[in-house]
């Protein structure tokens, strides 16, 4: 399908998603903020929360009482997916143990607090909520930032892919977490607003935009050197939303020791348009832009020598290291063969052609389209073991403010990983700096139980 047919069709769905009206689900006022839920125009959840740290925590729970529950029982479905004999209170145990019990000491209190307010909130157990964000998700995405020389306009345009498995099934009810996948446009006091995408109960980030134009997305990077005592992934990317007013804050953040795991970050500024790159696992840190030596690498890995030429103005990863420094401790394989287009390698070839293909056109609307493309051209006719399981893709303009989304529906069960990952599903498109300044309508009641 040609970009221009792929645009026309997401327009004609975002005219006809426009015309419905936004619905107030709740309202929850707590002493530092008001929080509220919303049904968008467009027929996606948006959290919007005010305050501390611990009553926006407070918010989300009362707001979701019963989404809460779910995502637990969604996540309780995908471990039984893959081990049917392991109780999810045994499952919670060794989770907790292994790695949050060993996070602890290197996550900010207000984190914490925040998920004490959800677990007090939505009347569910702590210690199951702490267990599940210990959770590493071995999972495979894609981002890219494109600014200069690459862009329609000279701006700074930002797109990724979250690639997490699909299988969070509530297996009583068959409702998947997907299925109540949120936007949630932070306001902390004292610090930077932010917006993120997540599931009702997690409060960590795998990526997002903030107010004073900073992007970042995180990227697995499998790696022969990771370790659970330190500060994890999804709080690292959140103190870059609430703390970085640019791209060199943003690194002091990420690279702040002791590095806990193998990942990498793409991360991104509007104000003076640039990007850079940062792969990192427990022992070391590779950071460096467009022109950076990671970009115009030579190496061999497992008896196959891999090329990179950098693309000006554009930053580009998918989940395996371009630098020397990391590549030696990379876990894995990063080519699958001739005929297997999910590997990163094949992943990071084909988007760089689409990306080279529209160099100097790029824009919100290419960009997205890119995306889209790139997921659907590769796994369109294959077999549904090959799909790349997609939860979420976005693409911003920070500039602006508008972003343009797509979330992953229903259980793969029913249908395959192709038609519910989120390069399938219609996209909407909303700005952060409106969302930041909406208010609920005071006429609805506040959130009861549920």
């Amino acid at each position: 399908m040609s970009l221009k047919k792929s645009f026309l069709i997401g327009l004609c769905l975002f005219l006809f998603h426009s015309f419905a009206h936004a619905e107030v689900l709740g309202v929850y006022k707590t002493e530092s903020g008001t929080g509220w839920l919303e049904k968008s125009e467009q027929g996606d959840l948006i959290l919007h929360l005010e305050g501390t740290y611990y009553d926006m925590g407070l918010q989300q729970g009362n707001l979701l009482k019963k989404e809460v529950r779910l995502s637990l029982d969604c996540v309780k479905g995908l471990l039984h997916h893959y081990d049917p004999l392991v109780p999810m209170s045994v499952a919670s145990a060794i989770l907790y143990e292994y790695t949050y019990a060993k996070e602890i000491p290197y996550i900010p209190l207000k984190y914490q607090v925040e998920l004490r307010g959800v677990a007090e909130g939505a009347g569910v157990d702590l210690k199951t909520l702490q267990s599940v964000h210990g959770l590493i998700f071995l999972a495979s995405c894609s981002s890219v930032a494109a600014w200069g020389n690459a862009t329609r306009d000279g701006k700074l345009y930002f797109i990724r892919s979250l690639d997490y498995p699909l299988n969070f099934v509530d297996p009583k009810t068959g409702v998947a977490i997907q299925d109540n996948s949120l936007i949630v446009i932070y306001k902390p006091r004292g610090e930077i607003p932010y917006l993120t995408f997540n599931w009702p109960g997690f409060v960590g980030s795998a990526g997002g935009m903030n107010a004073q134009g900073v992007l970042i997305s995180v990227l697995t990077n499998q790696s022969k050197f990771e370790n659970p005592a330190g500060l994890p992934m999804i709080f690292r990317v959140k103190q870059v939303l609430d703390k970085a007013n640019s791209v060199d804050e943003a690194i002091r953040l990420i690279g702040a020791k002791p590095f806990e795991g193998g990942y990498n970050f793409v991360i991104a500024q509007t104000k003076y348009p640039q990007a850079i790159a940062v792969e990192m696992d427990a022992r070391e840190i590779y950071i460096g832009g467009w022109n950076g030596p990671a970009e115009s690498n030579r190496y061999h890995y497992r008896g196959k020598e891999y090329v990179y030429e950098p693309i000006p103005d554009v930053v580009l990863r998918t989940n395996h290291p371009l630098s020397s420094e990391l590549i030696s401790h990379h876990r894995g394989k990063i080519e699958r063969g001739k005929k297997d287009d999910s590997s990163s390698s094949a992943r990071y070839r084909d988007l760089r052609a689409r990306v080279l293909k529209e160099y100097g056109n790029l824009d919100l609307e290419t960009m997205n389209q890119i995306m889209r493309a790139h997921y659907q051209g590769m796994y369109q006719g294959k077999n549904d073991r090959k799909y790349q399981p997609t939860m979420h893709q976005v693409a911003y303009d920070p500039a602006t403010g508008d972003f343009i989304i797509a979330f992953a529906k229903g259980d793969p069960k029913k249908s395959n990983k192709f038609k519910v990952s989120a390069y399938n599903q219609p996209y909407h498109r909303y700005n952060f700096y409106e969302l930041l300044q909406r208010t609920p309508n005071t006429e609805y009641p506040e959130a009861k139980s549920q």
